[in-house]
């Protein structure tokens, strides 16, 4: 027996692609360093999203791989602000494009 059924599935799809699409626009469309990891994390959730909904038919995978997920999501936004922080103690700034012209 399904855990989820196909409209709630399809509901789910279409939420993940629409946070796909934020994030993708804001990536895009932004210069702060921190704005684009922000962004990205909103990629990711919706990567996340999408791929429990595919393995929501068997819980005990979905959980196992939601675990996993909040685990590699989490030491991956503390690796990134302690390279953000770096960052702005060499050049003062957030902005993506005076990082490019500093050579950092």
């Amino acid at each position: 027996m399904a855990v989820v059924d196909a409209a709630v599935a399809n509901v789910s799809l279409i939420g993940a692609a629409v946070l796909a699409g934020i994030g993708v626009y804001g990536l895009a469309s932004s210069r702060n360093l921190l704005r684009q990891l922000l962004s990205i994390e909103i990629i990711f959730n919706a990567i996340l999203i999408f791929l429990l909904v595919l393995l929501s038919f068997d819980p005990t995978r979905a959980a196992a791989f939601t675990i996993l997920l909040i685990s590699i999501v989490s030491g991956e936004v503390i690796v990134l602000v302690a390279v953000m922080a770096s960052f702005y103690r060499v050049a003062k700034s957030l902005d993506s494009e005076s990082l490019e012209e500093e050579g950092v």
